[in-house]
């Protein structure tokens, strides 16, 4: 029987990967930085650690066959916070990783931030593509890449660039379902930028996928339903899919939404919670150019398809 290890794994993305590894008879460790203890699953444990302490990572992922790293931050307040959660940690792990007798594959999940954009949206960027990160988090995330391909060449190593990722019980784009609901939105880049975007089921299936893969060793790759979508289409859809009237939208100026960063910035800081919105959301938001990336390398190698946006919000909403 063997053994996955996932961080993040009580996040969005990685409650479904838990969900899927158990259905395919492995035995589950979710490390947490909270108190760990056993579940109602006996093939499913949860791991307190320090992602700080190299030993007590190590002692983590003892008797491990394989590692799933999805914990990152995606607000922070500042570069330094960033790089202490997105790369120090990542660096720590994979130290511990290349300590740890038996582990025979690591899979990193990273963004499409890691990449930047592309400028033209006919012309989608893929992993040939000198990286341009255009946000704190996106230089973090690229830099957390660079340590998991210093990995042993015993172990197996891939990175997974993910682009808006949604699906049911998501809290980023459920908060965008209760505007939609109020009937407002807000375009909070230019009208005619272009997104990609994955459903999280498909995700999961990827992250599996990279896991077993022998061709998958040491190689980037973004993963994506191939479409690329304006925002509006993408709200508009969402309404679709909730029964719900098309929203009102209305494209908010640059100075607008840093007046609104700075105001959940200070709110975030008064109650101490992560920020929804900051000023590092605001440099992805402002760029010219477009969020639309390549995933052909991947389909190529898997022939994995995507769910198209409107089928998979409506698995999301209905």
């Amino acid at each position: 029987m063997k053994t996955a290890v996932i961080t993040g794994g009580k996040g969005f993305v990685g409650g479904r990967l838990s969900a899927l590894l158990l259905k395919e008879g492995y035995r589950v460790k979710l490390l947490t930085r909270g108190r760990g203890g056993k579940t109602d699953n006996p093939m499913l444990e949860s791991v307190g650690v320090d992602y700080s302490d190299i030993k007590d990572l190590k002692a983590a992922l003892k008797g491990a066959d394989c590692v799933f790293h999805l914990a990152a931050a995606i607000f922070a307040f500042n570069k330094e916070e960033f790089y202490k959660a997105n790369v120090e940690v990542t660096k720590n792990l994979c130290e511990a990783a290349a300590q740890t007798p038996g582990i025979e594959s690591f899979v990193y999940l990273s963004s499409q931030a890691a990449a930047g954009p592309s400028e033209y949206k006919n012309n989608p960027i893929d992993e040939r593509a000198v990286p341009a990160p255009v946000s704190d988090y996106g230089e973090t995330k690229l830099e957390a890449e660079k340590y998991v391909m210093q990995l042993p060449q015993t172990m197996r190593k891939t990175v997974l660039r993910a682009p808006v990722v949604y699906g049911k019980n998501d809290s980023g784009v459920s908060k965008i379902a209760a505007w939609v609901a109020r009937g407002i939105m807000v375009n909070p880049s230019s009208s005619e930028m272009f997104f990609n975007f994955i459903y999280v089921e498909d995700l999961v299936s990827a992250l599996y996928k990279a896991s077993l893969l022998q061709e998958a060793d040491g190689q980037t790759f973004f993963v994506c339903e191939p479409a690329g979508y304006s925002w509006k289409y993408f709200i508009n859809s969402m309404a679709d899919a909730m029964g719900k009237p098309r929203p009102l939208m209305f494209n908010m100026p640059y100075f607008l939404l840093e007046a609104a960063a700075f105001v959940y910035e200070s709110a975030a800081r008064v109650f101490s919670i992560t920020p929804a919105l900051n000023y590092d959301k605001i440099k992805e938001a402002a760029i010219k150019g477009h969020w639309v990336c390549s995933s052909q390398k991947w389909v190529s190698l898997t022939g994995q398809q995507f769910t198209p946006l409107a089928e998979g919000l409506k698995k999301s909403f209905q």
